[in-house]
């Protein structure tokens, strides 16, 4: 394994500790190129299927402790039961990295974007679960449901 890979799964373990327990998140999901045997990816791309949005705070707080790790990635959103389990699942957006949301940033001005603090909206995009699902997924962590 090369040392960006190292630093890449090193990032994705700390994401995952740091998230683990928090109430709202069910399953986090590693995606793209570097879920799969790419030998150089240049990011790492992470599902998190959430209960509600009252967990969006504290991933995006997460997601801010591994950028000194590796700076390159994008958390998805969805709510819903995970790749594994609910077929309904909706994309909500994607996390936002900045220590305050909303603000005066252009990105921020995007329809939406901020509307759920740290859900961060890309003008035009829309999230193709064909293609994401189209290659391997890495199951990173599923919580317990407790119902």
């Amino acid at each position: 394994m090369n040392e960006r890979k190292k630093q890449i799964q090193f990032a994705v373990e700390t994401f995952t500790s740091l998230v683990r327990g928090v109430d709202g998140v069910i399953e986090i999901a590693l995606f793209g190129s570097a879920a799969f045997e790419k030998a150089n990816p240049q990011d790492f791309d992470l599902m998190v299927f959430i209960e509600d949005t009252a967990c969006i705070p504290r991933i995006s707080k997460s997601i801010r402790k591994t950028t000194h790790i590796f700076h390159a990635h994008d958390v998805f959103t969805f709510d819903k039961r995970g790749i594994h389990f609910d077929k309904n699942r909706k994309y909500l957006g994607s996390i936002c990295q900045r220590s305050n949301c909303p603000t005066s940033s252009v990105e921020c001005s995007v329809k939406d974007c901020g509307k759920i603090k740290y859900l961060k909206q890309i003008d035009g995009f829309m999230f193709d679960e064909k293609r994401a699902f189209i290659k391997k997924t890495d199951c990173c962590l599923v919580q317990p449901q407790t119902d």
